[in-house]
């Protein structure tokens, strides 16, 4: 529904003109999926959708009216068959590029979903499972079935029992602002309960029970993707802790200096990778390497590198150019648009972010060396390879492999 709700026209336009609209107008009328682990407790979860747009102050009243338009007639449009279906094959078509330019986020993102319900639930939004859903979808004869099960999604997302809002702007603009944003609330059908929500984490292990394996697979977990293509994409995580833990800023700070030490050097400069890196997302850890001449040997320099740190072979200098590499990422300066957005979106508030500031200040050598052995050192893991075929990953029948995986663009 995201990439479909404000491209197949409205009541008043058709898409042609509903776009033009939307340019003069606004700054872009914006649908994205959310899905957002807690950041005080593993395996909470938000589910939703974002509706997103920004304007200038005299164009407000016009922003809305051009949502409404859009929102309020959204199943009236499924008419447009072929439209639909030019938008639905192109989609397939993205999803499966995307493979190409990004096989390292689909090799972690799989990797995670074997840790339970809440990644499990972000693979099958999009990760590979999504893909293939797309693929097989865009081969349809008829949308029959796809626009029943929009007007489901649409009947019980795009009412005011489910929205909340966040609302930025100058001050000589957020009262008009306000006075609009409540008549579009009041013109969603549904009836609200209250006027102010706030972020609602669910506990993924009572939600998603009917629908998804609940549990963590069986670790280690090692999967090759059979795909059409010259080099190799990867990606292994390892649990780890949600934000407000008290060992997440010393294995933010960490990711950064295995990138700068060790990963830059052996995947890309020795490997030959065009590159490679470790992250903390969530509540996992995560090393990939994309476009890499190696499969099999780039989990051995994952494993290297763990050892590495968790002996200590690294600076005091080292950790504090972390550190300023961290806070460079985290003091990078924000447009008005987003002020508050990370309370909004993830729960996280001042108070939350200026503890973890000074917890990385505070972090030091000791601290790294503590959560790599705590997390990294010799702990169950999850890995993912795409790419062709390698009798290096049949060795031992270490790798469960997924043969003949194509996925080719749909155009015509």
């Amino acid at each position: 529904m995201k990439r479909i709700i404000h491209v197949l026209g409205s009541k008043k336009f058709n898409y042609l003109e509903l776009s033009e609209q939307i340019d003069l107008k606004t700054g872009g009328l914006n649908v994205s999926s959310h899905l957002d682990d807690s950041s005080f407790k593993i395996e909470d979860y938000e589910e939703g959708v974002i509706l997103s747009s920004y304007c200038l102050d005299r164009n407000i009243d016009a922003m809305f009216d051009l949502w409404e338009d859009v929102l309020l007639h959204f199943k009236d449009q499924f008419n447009q068959h072929d439209r639909l279906k030019t938008l639905i094959k192109g989609q397939a078509a993205a999803y499966a590029n995307s493979v190409h330019e990004s096989g390292h986020t689909f090799a972690v993102v799989y990797s995670a979903s074997q840790y339970g319900p809440v990644d499990q639930l972000t693979e099958n939004l999009s990760g590979l499972t999504q893909v293939n859903r797309m693929q097989a979808i865009a081969r349809q004869e008829t949308f029959d079935d796809i626009t029943q099960k929009l007007g489901q999604i649409a009947d019980y997302v795009l009412t005011k029992n489910s929205v909340r809002c966040a609302f930025n702007g100058e001050s000589n603009g957020l009262t008009n602002g306000m006075k609009r944003l409540e008549i579009f609330l009041d013109r969603l059908p549904g009836s609200a309960k209250n006027k102010l929500q706030s972020i609602r984490h669910e506990n993924a292990q009572l939600y998603l029970k009917n629908d998804f394996q609940i549990g963590r697979n069986q670790l280690p977990s090692k999967t090759h993707f059979e795909m059409p293509f010259d080099v190799f994409y990867s990606g292994q995580c390892f649990q780890s802790v949600p934000y407000s833990h008290e060992d997440y800023p010393g294995l933010l700070i960490l990711s950064k200096l295995m990138f700068n030490k060790f990963l830059l050097r052996e995947i890309r400069e020795i490997g030959g990778a065009y590159g490679g890196g470790a992250y903390l997302r969530g509540n996992l850890f995560s090393f990939f390497s994309y476009r890499d001449p190696h499969s099999v040997e780039t989990l051995e320099r994952f494993n290297q590198c763990i050892d590495y740190f968790a002996n200590g072979n690294f600076t005091d200098k080292d950790v504090d150019e972390a550190k300023l590499a961290t806070f460079q990422k985290l003091d990078k300066p924000k447009s008005p648009g987003s002020q508050g957005m990370t309370q909004f979106l993830h729960g996280i508030n001042d108070d939350m972010r200026q503890s973890n500031r000074d917890r990385i200040f505070a972090c030091q050598k000791r601290n790294l060396i503590d959560v790599t052995q705590k997390y990294l050192l010799k702990k169950p893991y999850a890995a993912t390879i795409l790419g062709p075929d390698s009798p290096k990953l049949a060795v031992g029948g270490q790798f469960r492999q997924v043969k003949n995986v194509q996925m080719p663009s749909i155009g015509e």
